[in-house]
């Protein structure tokens, strides 16, 4: 009996270690050629936008300018120019405003990203990205 227990501590560590690896393989870049996000307004998966619009009904907020690092992994980030009308005095009359933003897109799930983030919580707090009710 005493004889199996050093097979049977191998078996555990055998099987912790292909349970890290299969959840590290899960949040890695190995599949990140196939991560993308829900398109804002329009409902669709695109990878790497270039341009992300908060305020759908308007468009008087949006994320230009976007250049992503680390797409595909468990956090992709970008740099970009975050844009919003001030709506002063009132949005039809307001003044565009821009400021540099960095945004982070995180959480994969159905191999798309699932929260947005930025830098300036006044432009965009956290945003849960999923597509419309159809």
């Amino acid at each position: 009996m005493r004889r199996l227990i050093p097979f049977t501590i191998l078996a555990v560590l055998t099987v912790a270690s292909l349970v890290t690896l299969r959840l590290s393989y899960d949040q890695s870049g190995t599949h990140g050629s196939r991560v993308s996000i829900v398109t804002s307004c329009s409902n669709t998966l695109t990878k790497r936008p270039q341009e992300y619009v908060i305020t759908c009904a308007d468009a008087n907020t949006l994320l230009g300018s976007l250049h992503w690092t680390n797409w595909g992994q468990a956090t992709a980030y970008a740099t970009g120019v975050a844009r919003w009308n001030n709506c002063t005095p009132d949005c039809v009359s307001g003044h565009w405003e821009s400021q540099p933003v960095t945004v982070w897109a995180w959480r994969i799930r159905d191999d798309h990203y699932t929260r947005l983030a930025s830098s300036d919580p006044h432009v965009l707090g956290q945003l849960s990205v999923r597509p419309y009710p159809s």
